[in-house]
């Protein structure tokens, strides 16, 4: 079945990870960030019901897909770096 939302979060690693091979700004990791954690965010309904639905249980969800967010659109930023200087586009 088509996905709209996992092709959305596969474009946006892909665009944090081609704007590090290509020396453009790090605030592409922001962008990506913010995109994936959109995402990850309408999805958390279900789970917050499950962590119970108290202030804790939604901060704590927040926190994670803040986090996640962050380190997953990093991680493609400096992935793409490192291929950058392989390929030698840097």
């Amino acid at each position: 079945m088509f996905d709209r939302k996992g092709i959305l979060a596969y474009c946006a690693i892909l665009a944090s990870c081609v704007a590090g091979g290509f020396g453009l700004s790090p605030w592409t990791i922001v962008a990506s960030a913010c995109v994936l954690m959109l995402i990850s965010m309408s999805n958390h309904d279900g789970v917050i019901a499950r962590l119970g639905g108290g202030a804790t249980a939604q901060a704590s969800a927040m926190m994670s897909t803040v986090l996640n967010a962050a380190w997953t659109s990093g991680a493609a930023f400096v992935v793409g770096m490192s291929i950058g200087y392989v390929w030698g586009l840097r």
